[in-house]
């Protein structure tokens, strides 16, 4: 059986992510990121990837390919099969400077089609996304995404109008930590991270029921990563009514002196993704 990891761009997607995968044990991608977070089609992107081993950050990189088999409806994955075993589906890039496929609306977004495939429905901020895998030896198989900026479906002519000429397409958010260089074994310690107010954006989504353009604001997603300890959740959320900009959880050092990694992976509910990391001495 293939080993994979989604690594999706959405958080509103990763609300069950209690998964017990906060303790890295194995070589693993963490995130990947879009750089800018949302583009229109036929627009270049340049993608980076945080991976992370026991034995802390791993320099490595992996091999990049965009896909570009469209998902069948039937198919319940974020990513269609063919991103996985289809050789044809695949497009190897230069992570510095990719660009998306001029068709990205029609193979991933709202456009009809073709080959019989029913248009994309959008996730729950309204958006449509552009899967791109990576490949790193010892790894999982890994997807991560980039918003791609398309239009209304199904929506009336001027509400599409007002649609195209205001919507602002997401931006990465930024991330702030804050975690002691130094702790004591067995010491429980606060693990905080934090954002700007400005990095919750708000954006436009279109109500299908009322027929009219609604200001929403991005809801934030932290997950967290530790070598040794015991982290009591994976993952933070604040919800889009929330105007906290900063979350936290409580990282139980382990019982030996040592040293250990520390990640940090802050979503927004748009795709967009920051990280860092930080190294610390337990005594």
């Amino acid at each position: 059986m293939k080993r994979y990891l989604v690594l999706l761009a959405v958080a509103a997607c990763q609300n069950a992510l209690d998964q017990r995968l906060a303790i890295v044990d194995d070589t693993r991608v963490l995130a990947i990121a879009s750089q800018p977070a949302e583009v229109k089609p036929g627009a270049q992107v340049a993608y980076s990837v945080l991976v992370a081993s026991p034995a802390g950050p791993v320099a490595a990189l992996p091999a990049w390919y965009l896909c570009t088999a469209p998902k069948p409806p039937t198919e319940a994955d974020a990513v269609s099969t063919g991103c996985f075993d289809d050789a044809s589906a695949l497009v190897a890039i230069d992570p510095s400077s990719a660009t998306v496929p001029a068709d990205a609306c029609m193979q991933f977004g709202p456009d009809v089609p073709p080959g019989g495939f029913r248009p994309r429905d959008p996730d729950p901020t309204g958006g449509y996304y552009q899967p791109v895998r990576a490949d790193l030896a010892g790894a999982a198989l890994s997807f991560g995404f980039t918003r791609i900026t398309c239009d209304l479906a199904n929506a009336p002519v001027q509400v599409s109008e007002d649609y195209l000429n205001l919507y602002v397409a997401n931006a990465n958010p930024t991330l702030a930590i804050a975690t002691p260089p130094t702790v004591a074994a067995g010491s429980a310690i606060a693990l905080v991270a934090s954002w700007q107010p400005a990095d919750a954006e708000t954006y436009l989504d279109y109500d299908p029921v009322s027929e009219t353009l609604v200001t929403r604001r991005e809801a934030m997603h932290v997950s967290w990563y530790a070598t040794g300890g015991a982290l009591p959740v994976d993952a933070s959320e604040i919800d889009e009514d929330d105007l906290s900009t900063s979350v936290s959880t409580t990282w139980t050092a382990p019982a030996s002196p040592g040293t250990v990694y520390l990640w940090f992976v802050l979503r927004d509910s748009r795709g967009g993704v920051a990280t860092a990391s930080a190294t610390v001495a337990v005594q």
